[in-house]
């Protein structure tokens, strides 16, 4: 048997990073982050809790790169050609998108919710996310000023407010919410 390559290496770092995150992602989703040990995800994940330390520092940097992945993924969604003229039909593609991802992936949006309840926890990533939070929410009021709303970047952040709203409703009732009707409602409201 060879010893193994680079590339090799590379693929297996990769599979397991995917694997401990995932596993987290669930976890973290399911008991809370501070109920959460790096011991339950190791054993969950079938690695010793030694393997852990070799891909990440700590469980607040395993939260970290679960958490702002998913929130890239999420502001990634509003995609605009020009930033002077934003289209109804842009700021319509990011809500569907958004809606979409909330179908796909219900674990990251629990944890997304129960992590902005939590001071402690938001503080680990204020400086990391509020940056980009706030350029997102400076392209939804450049849309709201050439509708010529009043105050455009209140409106954007109502849009916000009114789409994590839905988010927690969708994920607290599942089964009974009726998020495209919802998403109707809102997109009536641009």
């Amino acid at each position: 048997m060879s010893p193994r390559t680079e590339k090799q290496f590379e693929r297996i770092r990769s599979e397991k990073v995917k694997l401990i995150t995932e596993t987290a992602l669930r976890l973290f989703a399911m008991h809370g982050y501070e109920a959460t040990s790096v011991s339950m995800i190791a054993g969950e994940a079938g690695i010793s809790k030694g393997l852990m330390y070799n891909y990440f520092k700590s469980k607040e940097d395993l939260l970290w790169l679960v958490t702002i992945g998913g929130l890239h993924q999420f502001l990634d969604l509003l995609k605009v050609e020009d930033e002077q003229n934003i289209k109804r039909a842009e700021i319509i593609s990011f809500i569907d998108g958004n809606i979409k991802a909330l179908k796909e992936n219900p674990e990251y949006f629990s944890l997304y919710f129960s992590l902005i309840l939590q001071p402690k926890v938001m503080e680990l990533f204020k400086e990391d996310m509020m940056p980009h939070f706030e350029q997102l929410f400076v392209k939804i009021a450049k849309y709201y000023t050439q509708k010529g709303e009043k105050n455009p970047y209140l409106k954007a952040r109502y849009l916000m407010a009114v789409f994590d709203g839905i988010g927690i409703h969708y994920i607290s009732d599942t089964e009974n919410f009726p998020l495209d009707d919802i998403r109707d409602i809102l997109v009536e409201q641009l």
